[in-house]
């Protein structure tokens, strides 16, 4: 029902949204240094996870009038779903006020996207509603609530970094929401799992606008609630160490910006009129802004970035890499499932 009512509530409003954005002329501003075919994406309407952020809210508060049932932990992922959203729009605000592709500070959001992951650690050990922190290995609270500000300012920023292609990130995040559903569910975490599947439902009905060509894109409203609300769901219910495999997909993109990062700073000209260890070069090249250019390990960074430049040389669409990414997604969801049913069986 939940999952219905998402979807129900984001196909319906969406339309009238789209129409809403193009009349007071919001659009996304594409990176500069971005690939050059995406740039007639240029004023597409932009900021519509505000749309399947609140089909998610409505979904799931109306299982919640129909059950009777909602706890804390409900409570508290909702809430950090809609910070994470607030932090978001207030981004896409910034750039749209802006008219450039930079928005709020990158260090402020992560600091922002810290603390609410805290905080959420904070209140679930205070309702001992994760008694053994992340599912199997019992830790310090104070870990915990590290754990808790990693794990969200992580998948909030990984899920961004993701979100580059039309119908990307919204393909592979209701596969995952979809999947947590069913395992929160399978476990008996009746109300975490009606967030999922609202979610989920959500997320798939913007999907039906943000394929390509895509008509809306999430912004980083939508990519910052969608990282925040995986993250609490997998704390929340115990599922940290099978949101692992669930990711992947998020975890390689992250590492090969990283990479991309690291190997274009180290491989950039230096000379220097005094001896220095090798360690102390790299250290240099690292933290300083040398001048010259470096060379890439990838394409272009993020990963999805890298595939497409691969493709573009062999007649592969863009339709063509979101699918493939979609279809990985897709069996990453369902080896999980399976091995989670398995080892369920075995566990008390």
């Amino acid at each position: 029902m939940p999952m219905l009512i998402g979807f129900m509530v984001a196909v319906a409003l969406l339309p009238a949204f789209i129409k809403y954005l193009r009349s007071k002329a919001i659009g996304q501003f594409v990176r500069a240094d971005g690939p050059k075919d995406h740039a007639g994406k240029a004023n597409t309407p932009t900021a519509g996870g505000i749309v399947f952020l609140f089909a998610a809210c409505v979904g799931s508060i109306a299982w919640f009038f129909y059950t009777g049932k909602f706890g804390v932990q409900a409570l508290s992922v909702l809430l950090v779903t809609n910070f994470c959203g607030i932090i978001g729009l207030s981004d896409d605000m910034a750039k749209i006020a802006n008219k450039d592709n930079k928005g709020i500070s990158g260090r402020v959001r992560l600091a922002l996207e810290a603390v609410i992951g805290a905080c959420l650690g904070l209140i679930l050990l205070s309702t001992s509603a994760v008694p053994s922190a992340i599912g199997i290995f019992s830790v310090q609270p104070w870990f915990f609530i590290l754990f808790a500000a990693f794990l969200l300012a992580a998948t909030t920023n990984a899920v961004n970094l993701h979100d580059g292609m039309d119908g990307l990130a919204a393909g592979t995040a209701c596969q995952i929401l979809a999947t947590l559903s069913f395992m929160l569910y399978y476990q008996g975490s009746y109300e975490l799992a009606a967030i999922a599947a609202a979610a989920a439902g959500a997320t798939a009905g913007f999907l039906v606008f943000n394929r390509n060509p895509a008509h809306i894109f999430m912004g980083d409203t939508g990519s910052l609630l969608l990282g925040g609300v995986m993250a609490a769901l997998a704390l929340s219910g115990n599922l940290v160490l099978w949101f692992i495999p669930l990711s992947l997909i998020y975890i390689a993109e992250t590492l090969s910006v990283m990479a991309q990062v690291v190997y274009f700073k180290l491989t950039k000209p230096y000379a220097s009129d005094k001896s220095e260890s090798p360690l102390s070069v790299i250290w240099i090249k690292l933290t300083k802004k040398l001048p010259g250019e470096g060379k890439r390990l990838f394409l272009m960074a993020p990963l999805h970035h890298h595939f497409e430049a691969l493709g573009k040389n062999k007649g592969v669409k863009e339709w063509q890499i979101v699918a493939y990414f979609h279809v990985v997604q897709f069996v990453l969801c369902l080896l999980t499932i399976i091995t989670f049913i398995n080892v369920r069986k075995i566990l008390p």
